[in-house]
């Protein structure tokens, strides 16, 4: 490309001065241009590629949360406790009684059970082994953003897509049972080449 630029007037009359621009220069504006290309064409892809339906998640049995706070325990009568105190988030000898559990806004639960007469719902959440007992005010078919910004996904958030639920052990239960059989049916372990 070449840059025209006035140099002098002589006799009137104006003097052109040609310049070629710097390979360099041309090489970061193409540099530029194929950087901005790429950031474009990865931002579609990863839209394209993480587009969820919602909806049929919450066909499904998915929700999101809506509150933050001790608001879910392992046992019914102790989530019903939760719901009719004036303050849960604040009564922390309640909490402690009914070994309550923080949900947080955003978190995605997968609904085992409903008892629409209590306004309770049994859920399972990603990392807590035990399902939980929470008001079923609390969760929300309608996609719900964590605090950073992210909408969870049964994939994102480890649960993983479940189809028909099992129910989890309650505590209990036998506790040595999953330990008994990890130790009848060892895995094996890798073999050396």
């Amino acid at each position: 490309m070449i840059d025209v630029r006035p140099k002098e007037y002589v006799n009137g009359n104006m003097i052109m001065e040609e310049r070629s621009k710097s390979a360099g220069a041309t090489r970061k504006g193409l540099a530029a241009k194929f950087f901005a290309l790429f950031c474009l064409l990865a931002a579609a892809t990863v839209t394209a590629a993480t587009a969820t339906d919602f909806k049929a998640l919450a066909e499904e049995g998915y929700r999101w949360v809506r509150v933050n706070g001790p608001y879910a325990t392992p046992n019914k009568n102790d989530a019903a406790k939760l719901a009719g105190a004036k303050s849960a988030s604040s009564d922390i000898e309640l909490q402690d009684k009914t070994h309550a559990y923080f949900l947080l806004p955003g978190m995605l639960v997968f609904v085992l059970e409903n008892d629409s007469a209590a306004g309770l719902s049994r859920v399972r959440a990603s990392g807590i082994v035990v399902d939980l007992w929470t008001e079923t005010k609390y969760l929300s078919t309608q996609p719900v953003k964590d605090s950073y910004g992210v909408t969870e996904t049964p994939d994102s958030s480890g649960l993983g897509h479940l189809g028909s639920p099992t129910p989890s052990p309650s505590p209990s239960a036998g506790a040595g049972t999953l330990l008994d059989n990890q130790l009848l049916n060892p895995s094996p372990s890798p073999t050396a080449h």
